[in-house]
């Protein structure tokens, strides 16, 4: 798998995502708010699953904060993450800020 590509599409589905929440919270008829929200939820999951978190971690996986060892792109060295799952084959983190944004960083950029 090549979770760099694999981060990407998630990235573009919780675009999506982001995207029907504002059309929710414009739409002036119930209904239309109901599918818009259903919609998010739904894209939410997938996004789950693709990335192998929340409620489909791995049975042994759990979450823990983990602190960034140096500068990575706009995070800067110091930062708490919440570790959500490692790609150990690729060397890679899935991490999550206090914000609930996801990152792809090294896996040994991070300690703890």
């Amino acid at each position: 798998m090549n979770i760099k590509n694999t981060f990407a599409v998630a990235k573009e589905m919780e675009a999506l995502a982001d995207k029907y929440n504002e059309l929710a919270a414009q739409a002036s008829v119930e209904e239309v708010r109901k599918i818009y929200t259903e919609l998010t939820y739904q894209l939410d999951e997938l996004q789950s699953k693709l990335l192998q978190i929340s409620q489909h971690y791995p049975e042994e996986q759990e979450e823990k904060v983990v602190t960034l060892k140096h500068e990575i792109d706009e995070l800067p060295a110091g930062s708490e993450m919440t570790l959500l799952h490692v790609y150990a084959s690729e060397n890679l983190a899935l991490v999550e800020d206090e914000a609930m944004e996801l990152y792809l960083v090294p896996f040994d950029a991070i300690q703890g």
